[in-house]
């Protein structure tokens, strides 16, 4: 199981990040960046806003910022997933920032293809090869993809919130208080604006950020035991973190470590 979560960095106006990777698994997430997943070899299943999205060799989806997914691999599979801030392409943000995609899966082959390949190249750093590679990959899609209106812009109050968790969900005493007290509006408002951005309650979305940091840790420093990770993650106890762990990805952390040990 390959584990995805949204970095800190994808926060920031120039992030980026493209990799190809192979049986992906990945539990329900969002972030701040749009995305692009082409599969190579093999089926992909994503489910995105609750609807499942079945890709196959030589197709892609696109999914844009904040919006819920998930992926799974019947079999195995092969697949590009770029991720970018929609600050590098903000003509075509602007064009479907407020939109709904209509059309799951669109094709990706010849010069297009070879441009998604080049950007999962780890040694492409250059901010400005990378906008060269990406406005051409969005033209294509808005080429080839169907748009409504039905869609929704995010409020950036939420964006705003989600900066500030990142910044201190390891602080056991953050809550929903806490958080609008420190951008400056009502607790109330911000449960409301939390709802409609995400599909989920305030105390939910932090627990999901909170388990998926302490799930790249486990992995990522296998020095730190258990105990030191949950505390790290702002958990008031290994009970509650352990319950929590397995809510959401449902393994205990000791499980999760060694399965991708």
């Amino acid at each position: 199981m390959y584990f995805f979560s949204m970095e800190q960095n994808s926060l920031s106006d120039t992030f980026f990040n493209s990799a190809i990777h192979s049986d992906v698994q990945c539990p329900m997430h969002l972030h701040y960046s749009m995305e692009i997943v082409y599969v190579k070899s093999g089926v992909l299943i994503m489910n995105v806003n609750g609807v499942d999205r079945v890709i196959r060799s030589g197709q892609a989806t696109f999914i844009s910022v904040f919006e819920p997914h998930s992926f799974f691999t019947p079999k195995s599979s092969v697949c590009i997933v770029t991720e970018f801030s929609p600050h590098l392409v903000s003509e075509f943000y602007s064009a479907v920032k407020a939109k709904k995609l209509v059309t799951e899966v669109f094709e990706i082959d010849g010069d297009f293809l070879r441009l998604l390949e080049d950007l999962s190249d780890k040694s492409v750093s250059n901010i400005l090869v990378v906008k060269a590679a990406l406005y051409p990959l969005c033209f294509n899609l808005l080429n080839n993809c169907e748009f409504t209106n039905d869609g929704k812009e995010i409020d950036s109050i939420f964006i705003e919130a989600v900066k500030y968790i990142y910044d201190h969900y390891g602080d056991e005493r953050i809550d929903l208080s806490c958080v609008a007290k420190a951008i400056g509006v009502h607790p109330v408002y911000l449960s409301r604006v939390f709802s409609g951005n995400s599909g989920m309650g305030f105390s939910k979305y932090l627990a999901l950020i909170r388990i998926y940091k302490a799930a790249q840790m486990l992995i990522k420093e296998r020095k730190k035991n258990i105990s030191e990770i949950a505390f790290s993650c702002g958990f008031g106890s290994i009970r509650s973190f352990n319950r929590q762990f397995i809510n959401i990805l449902g393994l205990s952390p000791s499980e999760y470590r060694q399965k991708n040990f």
